[in-house]
């Protein structure tokens, strides 16, 4: 940070009351481990907090609150690999770098004063490149398309998420639902899902699987009645699944079936 007095690594909580007071007066806020972010009740208080571009709070003895626009970036460091939240729609405020000491042209603890001449010249060239606008502050598509699959590779295992892959994988019809992946995907055959089960199916469906396709209109599935669903992007001439009802609510028969008459 330049200088050491606009470093802070104070941050513990996202919801601290003192939080915005923490941030005054510092350029560089690392958050150590990621603490700030696992205490955090959810991944939209991360979201909320991170995206934030001003402050709204009253300093002691003042006597309305006030506008206050950030100052700061903020730096995470973790010792484990799977330190982002599980936010299956792509972690987008992180990018993750992977840091290898032994590449370290300086260190710090070996020679202070060298350590900072480097990081002085690493300023020097952002601010060069900063002067010559040669820059984008947002990331091209390509790069954002790289990045979103990056990113999985530092959050949790999605365990539910790899049991509906591994379903769909040997699945041979053409139509799912999210009750039918509730009940057959993820083994609970004799519950029924509650609300946000569903929701939870739907989020992984749309953002982790590929190969299949939201339908808003329901259609009709011979265990489940009329549900919304997904269908194959490119589907097989014969789902091989003879309960798979067709969209007008009949079975369709091949010429291998046979009749029940």
């Amino acid at each position: 940070a330049v200088r050491d007095e606009w470093f802070s690594d104070d941050l513990r909580k996202l919801d601290d009351d003192n939080v915005y007071r923490k941030l005054q007066g510092h350029w560089m806020i690392e958050m150590s481990e990621m603490m700030a972010t696992a205490n955090a009740k959810s991944i939209e208080e991360i979201k909320s907090f991170l995206s934030r571009q001003k402050e709204v709070y009253k300093i002691p003895y003042e006597t309305h609150p006030a506008d206050r626009p950030r100052q700061c970036v903020f730096g995470g460091t973790s010792n484990t690999l799977d330190f982002l939240p599980l936010d299956r729609s792509g972690n987008r405020r992180f990018i993750p770098v992977m840091v290898y000491p032994e590449q370290a042209e300086v260190h710090i603890l070996e020679d202070e004063a060298a350590s900072r001449a480097y990081i002085g010249q690493m300023w020097a060239e952002a601010m060069e490149i900063y002067r010559s606008g040669r820059f984008k502050l947002a990331f091209s598509p390509a790069m954002q398309r790289y990045l979103k699959e990056h990113q999985r590779d530092f959050m949790p295992e999605d365990t539910k998420a790899g049991m509906i892959q591994a379903y769909l994988d040997k699945y041979t019809g053409n139509m799912v639902c999210s009750k039918q992946l509730y009940k057959e995907a993820l083994n609970h055959a004799f519950d029924e899902p509650k609300q946000w089960e569903i929701r939870e199916i739907n989020e992984i469906m749309n953002q982790c699987i590929s190969g299949w396709r939201y339908f808003p209109n329901p259609r009709m599935f011979s265990e489940y009645g009329r549900q919304k669903g997904w269908e194959r992007e490119n589907p097989a001439t014969d789902s091989g699944n003879p309960s798979e009802k067709t969209m007008d609510g009949f079975v369709e028969v091949t010429e291998q079936m046979e009749l029940p008459f």
